[in-house]
């Protein structure tokens, strides 16, 4: 790429800008950076429950019935949940925590329906404004694909929401949750394509470990 070609297979190459290529390596090592400072936000799960008993907000469990899954809490969940419901409440604004069902846009004969349900909605399912995905994961093990799975479905729901955007000259906020100190720890490679696609503007706020404790009240206040 630094010579302004990019291989595909031997043989065959595609011709870059120079100034594209350049553009590319000075992300590379923006990325290096935003990277060990999105590493230091990961918070163990310990870190994460204390969050929540200082709010004073209840955390339930992944329960399942597979022998020697870790049962892990779902402390991320109840923090975002708790602060959206308090800012939401100050606002007059409905809010719709942990939807058993798809978002829905139509707006001008254009259609949309989440490929996935998300993890919360404001202020209805349909046609709302803003929904958010968390992703925690609290297991000692090496975390493995359901990682990299958690990174393609962000990837296609932002992909989806910008697509829609453009047809129907409308503006959703796609807002992702990430943490899990030690398992992000073993899937570093994931962790970074998450700030890929960020950068992209698949996601509008990336919001990872402590950034729940300082970052997503005063944010979520700012977009209502």
């Amino acid at each position: 790429m630094k010579k302004g070609t990019f291989e595909i297979v031997p043989g065959q190459n595609i011709e870059i800008d120079p100034d594209h290529s350049r553009l590319f390596f000075q992300y590379l090592d923006y990325r290096d950076r935003q990277f060990k400072a999105a590493f230091e936000l990961l918070r163990t799960e310990e870190q994460a429950l204390t969050y929540c008993e200082q709010m004073k907000v209840q955390v339930s469990k992944n329960v399942t019935q597979l022998p020697g899954y870790y049962q892990a809490s779902k402390a991320l969940i109840a923090a975002v949940t708790s602060v959206a419901t308090i800012v939401c409440a100050s606002k007059g604004t409905q809010l719709i925590p942990s939807p058993q069902r798809r978002c829905a846009w139509l707006t001008d004969k254009n259609l949309h329906v989440t490929a996935r349900n998300l993890d919360g909605a404001i202020p209805t399912l349909t046609n709302p404004s803003i929904v958010w995905e968390i992703k925690e994961y609290w297991g000692k093990t090496d975390g493995g694909s359901k990682m990299s799975d958690a990174l393609y479905e962000c990837n296609l729901v932002g992909r989806e929401i910008r697509e829609y955007e453009e047809r129907s000259k409308s503006r959703i906020t796609h807002i992702v949750f990430l943490d899990g100190r030690d398992q992000w720890n073993k899937r570093k490679s994931d962790l970074m394509r998450f700030l890929d696609i960020f950068h992209q503007g698949l996601i509008d706020y990336l919001f990872i470990g402590k950034e729940v404790e300082t970052e997503w009240e005063t944010t979520l206040r700012s977009l209502l």
